[in-house]
């Protein structure tokens, strides 16, 4: 395996479930979208991932998260990965084995943590709206590279 970087993202703040509705149906609040859009700020000026396939839960909150963040700069490939909803570690690890290359996971915790820490070594919270640059060497040790978290401004 060569040189590859992942970037992982954890869906913006959502609020509880409606009546009737499960997690998975769970959209994002005020704050969730301001989040969503300052991420998106941030990617953004990232030119050389424009084109990075992009792989979403299927969940209301880590679509919406996408289809702010990634607005009017991402013009890659964005598809959702069933395999991403609740996903554990191991999970995680064979969704990247199964697509090579650079890609940009958005999804949950706790396995965006797990697979942060099994990566790195590193106990790094992945909080509601923040991105983490990983670069994975040949030997699949991986290196903490860039990091977004949003600010809180305005609430």
């Amino acid at each position: 395996m060569s040189r590859r970087t992942v970037i992982l993202v954890r869906h913006a703040e959502a609020g509880p479930p409606g009546a009737g509705q499960g997690d998975i149906g769970r959209s994002l609040t005020r704050r969730g979208r301001a989040q969503a859009d300052q991420l998106g700020r941030w990617l953004a000026q990232r030119k050389e991932i424009a084109e990075l396939p992009v792989s979403v839960s299927p969940a209301r909150r880590t679509r919406e998260t996408a289809d702010r963040a990634l607005a009017g700069w991402h013009h890659g490939a964005v598809a959702t990965d069933e395999r991403l909803w609740n996903a554990s570690l191991g999970m995680l690890l064979e969704l990247l084995g199964d697509a090579p290359g650079d890609r940009l996971l958005i999804g949950h915790n706790p396995g965006l943590e797990q697979l942060h820490r099994a990566w790195t070594g590193m106990l790094m919270p992945v909080s509601v709206g923040s991105a983490h640059v990983l670069e994975l060497d040949a030997d699949g040790r991986a290196r903490a590279m860039d990091r977004f978290q949003p600010s809180f401004e305005g609430d």
